[in-house]
C-alpha cells in the first residue's frame, strides 16, 4: 500500500493485509486493480468523513470492502455486451457483503455502505453511504478518464 497517513492505514490495515483482499490486486477495474480503486477511493472517503465529522471509521471500511466481489467483470459478446454491465452492476454489492461478512464483523452502517453503492440499484441510508456512492463514481470516471486516454494516444501513435 502506498504511504497513507497514519490513522487510515492503521484503520485500513486489518482489511487490506487480509489473504482474500489481497487478491483484489490481481483484478483489473477500470485502469487499475480493484484493490488501488478500493483504496484510493477509502482514502477520499476518509478524508470527506474527517473534514465533515462524520463517522470516518465505518466509511473506511465500509469502502475498503464496497468492491470486495473477487471476480474480473467481463462484457461479452453480442446481447451480453448490453446485459452484462446491469447484471454486474446489481449482484456486485451482494457479493461483496456476501465476503465481507465471511471475513470481517461489519456494523449496519458499513454494510449499507457495501450494499448500497451502486446506487440506484441500492439506497444510501446514511450520509457516510452517500458520500462513499460519490467518491465511487467521481474515482470510475477518473480512472475511465485516464483509460479513453491512454487508448487514444495509443491510437494515434501506432
Amino acid at each position: 500500500m502506498k504511504l497513507y497517513p497514519r490513522e487510515f492505514a492503521l484503520l485500513a490495515r486489518e482489511i487490506v493485509n487480509n489473504e482474500e483482499y489481497q487478491k483484489m490486486k490481481s483484478i483489473k477495474h477500470h485502469h487499475e486493480s480493484v484493490y488501488k480503486h478500493s483504496v484510493s477511493t477509502a482514502y477520499m472517503s476518509y478524508n470527506l468523513a474527517k473534514r465533515l465529522n462524520l463517522d470516518y471509521i465505518s466509511i473506511t471500511r465500509g469502502c475498503l470492502l464496497h468492491d470486495f466481489f473477487l471476480y474480473k467483470f467481463k462484457r461479452g459478446k453480442g446481447l451480453r455486451i448490453i446485459s452484462a454491465p446491469f447484471i454486474h452492476m446489481r449482484k456486485h454489492p451482494l457479493i461483496a457483503l456476501e465476503n465481507a461478512l465471511r471475513h470481517f464483523s461489519l456494523n449496519s452502517k458499513e454494510c449499507n455502505i457495501i450494499r448500497s453503492h451502486m446506487f440506484p440499484v441500492g439506497l444510501p441510508k446514511s450520509r457516510e453511504a452517500w458520500i462513499v456512492t460519490f467518491v465511487d463514481k467521481f474515482s470510475a470516471t477518473i480512472e475511465y478518464s485516464i483509460r479513453a486516454k491512454r487508448r487514444l494516444m495509443a491510437n494515434l501513435f501506432s
